[in-house]
């Protein structure tokens, strides 16, 4: 698919881009002029635009070990804590509701499927299901989940799933930002962020509105130039989008998920996003599992969500709050991310996935990101 409106990009610092790539630890891109003012995605592309969700073949043995992983989480000091945060403005006036056309729901193309079962090939146990009811998309801490729209250079359309880490910033995978050929010309764009999407039918709803004018897209130079190989130690990616017309952010009318590393592998995790064989991608999907040692810093858990939940939030003790709370369960570390869906296997059959642990790297690339757009943290 090609968009009507090609996009321009300038990569902070062009010149020294090989040897920014080569010393950081994470780089940065802004938009062009071109790219504030070009076409949204159509409903083809809507309904039609492909993951780039990466697959591998088969992990070692320690993906599989629970008792290796337990033992790991327990033997190891958390280096970063941060809370999230409640929602603090009404969304009522942000609400969108579109119709999409026959034509294109007609012409969608078919999506690659996954069994669900309570556990693949692969071993691990999961449970899985549509998060409901439907207005919990829009309750948080669900409400700080969406789906991301993107082009890469040529104008065809991808989709990923995203979440709010900051009141201004979307956290997702760096393969939803950036193919990994270590150059500039890997930089996707277009990016398009809708918190709470939902399809039923033809009508779409958009809870939170769209979110389209972006500031900056960060990744980390381990993926940038890892090729776009997996297991990878970094594919994670950090979008700042710019305040609204009324002077507010996404995650002030959302709220923001917190963060907690490293604190992935040996814990039970809920992962969400908008799997295209699941719903067809139209509503938002939730599993449950525990996460074990995948290699190259990255945690395995059991799913079968594939394309388009890539970037997707890895959350620890993922709740609302509830009555009779102490005050050592109030702060229990709750709705923290720990990763991101990075990749999935290439037969659908182990149903297994897996993401990078955050850890100092990741830490380091929030703060440039909040160093650059404080207004956004």
């Amino acid at each position: 698919m090609k968009s009507a409106a090609p996009f321009a990009l300038t990569v902070i610092g062009l010149a020294a881009f090989a040897l920014q790539t080569a010393q950081a630890q994470s780089v940065a891109i802004t938009p062009g002029t071109a790219a504030m003012a070009a076409a949204e995605f159509n409903d083809l592309e809507v309904v039609g635009a492909r993951s780039p969700m990466p697959k591998l073949k088969f992990l070692p043995a320690s993906a599989f070990d629970y008792n290796a992983a337990t033992a790991e989480a327990s033997s190891r000091g958390v280096q970063a804590d941060q809370p999230g945060k409640r929602p603090v403005a009404n969304a009522a006036t942000l609400v969108q509701h579109r119709e999409l056309s026959a034509a294109a729901l007609a012409a969608a193309p078919l999506h690659e499927t996954a069994v669900p079962e309570a556990v693949g090939t692969g071993g691990i146990q999961f449970t899985s299901t549509r998060t409901y009811p439907r207005q919990q998309d829009r309750t948080y801490p669900s409400s700080t989940v969406g789906k991301l729209f993107f082009r890469d250079q040529t104008g065809a359309a991808y989709i990923c799933s995203g979440s709010m880490i900051k009141p201004g910033v979307v956290l997702t995978a760096g393969h939803c930002v950036h193919n990994g050929n270590g150059a500039s010309s890997g930089w996707y764009n277009s990016f398009t962020f809708v918190p709470g999407y939902s399809r039923i039918g033809t009508t779409e709803t958009r809870p939170f509105g769209t979110w389209s004018s972006w500031a900056s897209a960060r990744t980390s130079s381990a993926w940038l130039t890892g090729g776009g190989r997996v297991p990878n130690v970094g594919d994670w990616a950090l979008i700042v989008f710019n305040k609204n017309g009324a002077g507010r952010r996404i995650g002030d009318y959302t709220g923001y998920l917190g963060y907690l590393y490293p604190a992935l592998i040996g814990r039970h995790m809920t992962v969400l996003g908008y799997p295209a064989n699941l719903d067809g991608g139209t509503q938002m999907h939730r599993v449950e599992s525990m996460a074990n040692n995948g290699g190259t810093n990255n945690g395995t858990w059991g799913s079968d969500m594939t394309g388009g939940s890539s970037g997707g939030p890895v959350v620890l003790n993922f709740r609302q709050d509830y009555t009779g709370l102490s005050s050592y369960t109030q702060d229990n570390l709750a709705n923290r991310l720990t990763s991101v869906v990075s990749w999935g296997y290439i037969s659908p059959s182990p149903q297994v996935q897996g993401g990078a642990q955050f850890d100092s790297t990741f830490g380091a690339m929030l703060s440039a990101t909040c160093s650059g757009y404080p207004w956004a943290c």
